[in-house]
């Protein structure tokens, strides 16, 4: 399998919507008091913008033996807000990642978020954060297998 790395464009709309249903739908089966049931939970209005977003990458990695896309990712670089009694920071937020399914366990994964890596680096970004679901425990044990761990903890009591 030959892979190419990239930066979405226009035309990926389609692909890119397939595979953030995939996300979706692992996130609404395990989280239904969150997530709503949409058939499409990437808007194109939204891809758009995305696109044309300065401080906003869609990286995708390409299968070109058959020009499938087999994984994206969204990522933000961000700035810390300014509160008096933090330092501000430049730092990359991963918004999305998604690996499709049968494509997974193939490095596809790590060769993402290296690529992510290495532009948050030459962005100027002091670290690379993202959310992960406590329930997802693949998606966990596959970030801390990159070097990610723990900042805080987001909790919850459902009333």
């Amino acid at each position: 399998m030959n892979l190419k790395l990239r930066e979405a464009i226009s035309n990926d709309y389609i692909d890119i919507s397939n595979l953030s249903i995939e996300v979706h739908n692992l996130h609404l089966k395990n989280r239904p008091d969150v997530y709503m049931d949409v058939n499409n939970p990437l808007l194109k209005e939204y891809f758009d913008d995305l696109l044309n977003t300065n401080n906003t990458k869609l990286f995708v990695v390409e299968n070109t033996d058959n020009k499938e896309l087999v994984a994206y990712s969204i990522i933000k670089i961000m700035t810390t807000q300014s509160v008096p009694i933090l330092k501000p920071r430049k730092f990359a937020f991963i918004d999305n990642f998604c690996v499709k399914s049968n494509y997974k366990k193939n490095g596809i994964g790590r060769l993402l978020f290296q690529y992510i890596l290495d532009y948050a680096k030459t962005e100027g970004a002091s670290s690379l954060q993202l959310v992960v679901w406590e329930f997802n425990k693949d998606a966990v044990k596959f970030y801390e297998s990159m070097g990610m761990t723990t900042r805080n903890r987001k909790m919850e009591l459902n009333l």
